[in-house]
């Protein structure tokens, strides 16, 4: 049991440190693991991380560990909140278009002046993506309010939509890439009122 425990440990503390659970996605490919390279180059950067630890980690005991049982392990710990899930701007800026955000915020000038701008320039660093869903909660009444009387409804978003968001708030590359022409038609009035 002590082998597992510090497994785990050692997966919670890797997780939590990488650039914002980033390496969470190697293991995410809707279930399937990616391969044993990116377990290497995860089992790697943890060792650099960890290494200096009093309690020590046991990489041997993850090093053994199949990939789908590291894919399994990921899964279970991004259910229950351990890790977070993978974040991916681009789909961040398709969502930020679909459901409608787009109304309310503006990326580099594209998009409404209701709610606060959300270029990724403006945004402090870091934010963890617990702090930015910590501000839409507090703006929550306002906002779930604003969606219903502009869309019709208040806008449905699960924790790996607003992992993407968050990305996407926060990625400048990316945000160079939202035009105005991007924005759907059922959209654009909403924002010239």
């Amino acid at each position: 049991m002590k082998r597992h425990a510090s497994t785990l440990c050692a997966l919670v503390l890797g997780f939590a440190l990488t650039a914002g659970g980033s390496m969470a996605s190697a293991w995410s490919d809707e279930g399937h693991g990616h391969g044993a390279t990116d377990q290497k180059e995860m089992l790697e950067m943890m060792k650099k991380m960890h290494g200096g630890h009093e309690h020590g980690h046991d990489f041997a005991a993850m090093e053994a560990m199949s990939t789908e049982d590291m894919g399994r392990v990921m899964g279970l710990m991004m259910d229950i909140g351990l890790a977070l899930p993978p974040m991916d701007s681009h789909r961040g800026r398709e969502l930020f278009l679909e459901k409608g955000c787009v109304v309310c915020h503006a990326v580099n000038e594209v998009g409404g002046a209701v709610g606060p701008s959300l270029d990724a320039a403006e945004m402090p660093q870091p934010m963890s993506a617990f702090e930015f869903a910590a501000r839409m909660w507090r703006g929550a009444p306002a906002m779930a309010q604003m969606q219903q009387d502009l869309l019709g409804q208040v806008i449905d978003l699960n924790g790996q939509d607003l992992a993407d968001l968050v990305a996407f708030a926060h990625d400048e590359t990316e945000q160079r890439e939202l035009t105005t022409s991007q924005i759907p038609a059922r959209y654009r009035e909403l924002i010239s009122q």
